[in-house]
């Protein structure tokens, strides 16, 4: 995406310091004009640690004095989902843009009733789904759009994730707070791209357990789902494997299109393999891989890592004036998704879409229903 001509600095306020906000504060460094004016925490822990890091000219346990600063142009929620709703309300009413980490919330009633919300404050508030900006899924949107994979008629999506992933993350799998486990959490980013390449889900029937960590919430799930189109997609998820990976696969009947983690950073690089060629061993090899980190992602602008192309988008938007990028009834389709297969898993059935107010599981799983089912 083009740089925008303008130099005009947008002042940031920042709600939570753990988790993913150091990735959104690397692509606010790397554009230069979000500019983090301010910081709150509940735990001042959290606070002083990005503190040590990040220079914020002001910190705070209190969002809500985020929400009176002048120079404060918009709210970037990086909390666990459960307390989205509170904080997206808030800072609307005060007349920032609201930037809001996915899920918009923990359960799809919440989800419907910010959508309501947000209906007073078009153009306000954008849904963090970063990874429709990546350069290779962009490529791939345009592709199919111009219909250079004839008809979409199946796919497959997985992702594996390490257990140390949620090491120390205690909000992390609780239904309440996160909305479940490796479905809502993770595998949002995959279900929102399915939305976007296959259309309109019509069916879904799932299982998943706690196979893995001690949690009251999935870590493993595996499912199909129809689409409206006639396209049929497997899908499977696992936090607690013994490495992080991500692919999937679009079928066309004239094209096929595969991405993996290499396209995301994961890659292992040339020079790595010269290295074990050279006989410099296992000790060496971990010891160049320490030093020089992670590949960067081929295709996107360097530095501000993976975020970076989803700010440049918020960025544009709030030079032209324009509405900011993944509205909140961009992001529903996802959080409808992940009910659907809590709904079928839970219960052993297929699940018809879409889903409403009388849908099983609309207002969120509880604990209580989960064991039940996982004792059944």
């Amino acid at each position: 995406m083009a740089e925008s001509t303008t130099d005009r600095h947008w002042g940031v306020g920042l709600v939570g310091a753990g988790g993913i906000a150091p990735s959104h504060l690397a692509a606010y460094e790397a554009l230069g004009r979000l500019r983090p004016v301010a910081v709150a925490d509940i735990d001042a822990r959290r606070l002083e640690l990005l503190g040590q890091k990040h220079f914020f000219p002001f910190s705070t346990r209190d969002y809500r004095e985020l929400l009176e600063r002048r120079d404060v142009d918009v709210i970037d929620i990086c909390t666990p989902p459960g307390v989205h709703g509170e904080i997206v309300r808030q800072a609307l009413e005060a007349g920032k843009h609201v930037i809001c980490e996915k899920p918009l919330a923990p359960t799809l009633e919440e989800t419907d009733r910010l959508i309501e919300f947000a209906r007073r404050f078009p153009g306000k508030l954008s849904v963090v789904f970063q990874r429709r900006f990546h350069p290779p899924i962009r490529k791939l949107l345009a592709a199919l759009a111009a219909g250079e994979y004839g008809k979409i008629v199946a796919g497959r999506f997985t992702r594996y994730a390490r257990g140390q992933f949620v090491r120390g993350a205690k909000s992390w799998g609780d239904w309440k707070v996160a909305g479940g486990g490796t479905v809502m959490t993770q595998f949002i980013h995959e279900l929102d791209l399915m939305c976007l390449v296959f259309g309109k889900p019509t069916s879904v029937s799932a299982t998943l357990d706690t196979l893995v960590l001690q949690l009251d919430s999935e870590d493993t799930f595996a499912a199909t789902i129809r689409f409206d189109g006639g396209a049929i997609v497997a899908c499977n998820s696992l936090v607690g494997a013994d490495r992080s990976d991500v692919s999937f696969e679009i079928v066309g009947t004239t094209k096929l299109f595969r991405h993996t983690s290499a396209e995301e950073g994961g890659a292992k690089r040339t020079s790595k393999i010269d290295l074990v060629k050279k006989g410099f061993g296992r000790i060496q090899e971990r010891l160049f891989r320490k030093k020089t980190g992670p590949p960067p992602t081929p295709g996107a602008p360097r530095g501000g890592g993976t975020h970076r192309p989803y700010f440049e988008a918020v960025l544009s938007a709030l030079d032209q004036g324009k509405p900011l990028p993944i509205p909140p009834e961009d992001a529903r389709g996802a959080v409808e998704l992940a009910t659907a297969i809590y709904t079928s898993g839970l219960s052993g059935q297929t699940v018809r879409m879409p889903l409403n107010g009388s849908s099983q599981y609309y207002a969120g799983v509880t604990t209580d229903a989960y064991r039940a089912r996982s004792n059944g």
